[in-house]
């Protein structure tokens, strides 16, 4: 069983010292970027791994299996900059949060869980904060942000190349 965050909290995705394709998450897990322009990536947190892989551009599709190969997630983007996120049987949605394509908010049920912010992966830490009460397992958060990081990355029309 995965942990919970349970209170509000600003965190950093940031790149590790010694790895620029490893991102760490101080006290939730990492992700490390992989494949040609970091259009995959594998997520690790409490003991529990998930690969993330992604397709499409107009309406992106990005999906996240456990260990097992079983889907854990799956986003589907729109036309028009964010969509639907699932995770584990929970609807969620992916939401531009301004008109610059570098803020997203995850929200579900009309209520925001947790804010987004970032340039696609690089240098520069993407900025989280996780809103009020929310309950985001650790998994949904990492997947969150590589949804997050991979649709401002299209968004600015760059790529990242593989080391």
């Amino acid at each position: 069983m995965e942990t919970r965050l349970h209170s509000f909290v600003t965190l950093q995705l940031t790149p590790a010292p010694a790895d620029r394709r490893l991102y760490v998450l101080n006290g939730i897990g990492t992700l490390r970027l992989t494949g040609w322009a970091s259009r995959t990536a594998t997520a690790e947190a409490g003991g529990l791994a998930w690969q993330m892989t992604h397709r499409g551009l107009l309406q992106p599709v990005i999906e996240a299996s456990d260990a097992a190969g079983a889907i854990a997630g799956e986003y589907r983007g729109r036309a028009h900059r964010g969509g639907v996120l699932r995770w584990v049987g929970r609807e969620l949605a992916v939401r531009p949060d301004s008109l610059w394509p570098d803020r997203y908010v995850l929200v579900e049920d009309d209520r925001r869980l947790a804010t987004i912010e970032g340039r696609g992966w690089g240098r520069r830490p993407l900025s989280l904060r996780v809103d009020g009460a929310a309950e985001i397992e650790p998994g949904l958060l990492l997947f969150a942000v590589f949804v997050a990081g991979t649709l401002a990355q299209n968004a600015q029309g760059t790529i990242v190349l593989a080391a």
